[in-house]
């Protein structure tokens, strides 16, 4: 049997997440303290000799998430977004439930992070009462919620004290990489709910590919989404810190309820380009009066150019088409190219 802990030599180690996919990821955990009536009744009063309890056990209780890899051999040290800790006080039986939280962006979980914040929680009640009670018990600790990663969600059945979004943001397939090489790398990322659940046929992904190839990238590859504003923000943003120099969204530029391309993108733009927008507007309108409809978008983010077309493979084609001769030249100026832009 393989360890992953161990190596070939058997010699402990740490697992190598390096090549796994940055995702949010969230877990809680809960613990569970329970105590005699009178202790109870005094914890609420804030009236034992320690002090107000809930308190200083949430603070220790967030202290120890923030600092897990240096209680648990080979766990990995993580930047967490969010860690906090929330009780509830009930009479019957005499406890307090605790529930830790944390979050982050990163490449492994953070259930031991919740764990260690439960658990802790719980000892700093226990070290709070004891001149009180001597037999108070610290009940099971366990996870009750993880999302994010391969493995996806796990939500006990029971409510939780926290607020929680239960249902993840889907994530592009395939997920993007990092871009390290020389050159342009170009993302075409096509919003399809039917298309992402393998219901549809992606036509335009490819046909938007195919162009651009006409650019020389160094690169050109095709993701697709559902029609979800909040995982298209997260997407495009994490393609521009990766270092995709140009990214293209097919779908979601129309009037229906789930075209919402430019709600999600234009907050997250730097700049827009409204003289792009102009000329696939202007191209759309030499085919057809329904380019009226069409909201496409043009901007940047970062050194990464922005463009939001229309989900039919041939509006999309066409508006990218009209735009291409200038995308060489205003990249570069996006990178830094400090040369006089005056005609010969």
């Amino acid at each position: 049997m393989d360890f992953s802990h161990l190596d070939s030599s058997g010699a402990p180690r740490m697992v190598d997440v390096s090549a796994k996919a940055e995702s949010k990821r969230t877990a809680i955990a809960r613990s569970v303290v329970h105590v005699s009536s009178s202790t109870l009744e005094l914890l609420k009063a804030k009236a034992l000799p320690k002090g107000d309890v809930l308190t200083v056990a949430q603070i220790a209780g967030i202290m120890a998430a923030k600092r897990t890899s240096e209680f648990i051999p080979m766990c990995h040290p993580l930047a967490l977004t969010h860690a906090d800790v929330r009780f509830l006080v009930r009479d019957e039986p005499p406890s307090v439930l605790i529930e830790a939280s944390a979050s982050t962006s990163d490449r492994t979980g953070v259930e031991m992070e919740a764990v260690i914040g439960a658990q802790i929680a719980a000892a700093t009640i226990y070290d709070m009462v004891k001149a009180v009670q001597k037999d108070v018990v610290i009940g099971d600790t366990r996870l009750i919620l993880k999302s994010g990663g391969k493995s996806g969600l796990f939500k006990a059945e029971e409510p939780l004290l926290f607020t929680v979004d239960a249902a993840p943001l889907p994530e592009a397939r395939p997920l993007p990489e990092k871009w390290e090489g020389e050159g342009l790398a170009c993302a075409v990322v096509t919003l399809s709910d039917k298309g992402y659940a393998g219901e549809r046929e992606d036509r335009s992904g490819p046909a938007l590919a195919a162009l651009l190839e006409g650019l020389s990238p160094a690169r050109v590859q095709n993701f697709i989404l559902p029609d979800d504003p909040a995982a298209l923000r997260a997407l495009v943003k994490k393609l521009s810190g990766l270092g995709w120099g140009l990214i293209v969204t097919t779908g979601g530029t129309g009037l229906s309820p789930r075209d919402t391309t430019p709600e999600a993108l234009i907050p997250e733009l730097d700049r827009r380009l409204p003289g792009f927008e102009q000329v696939m507007f202007a191209e759309g309108l030499k085919h057809t009066p329904h380019a009226v409809l069409s909201r496409c978008l043009a901007g940047t983010m970062g050194t990464s150019m922005v463009i939001a077309l229309p989900g039919s493979h041939k509006a999309a084609a066409e508006n990218l088409s009209a735009i291409l001769p200038i995308l060489p030249h205003a990249l570069e100026k996006l990178n830094g190219d400090m040369r006089d832009c005056g005609r010969a």
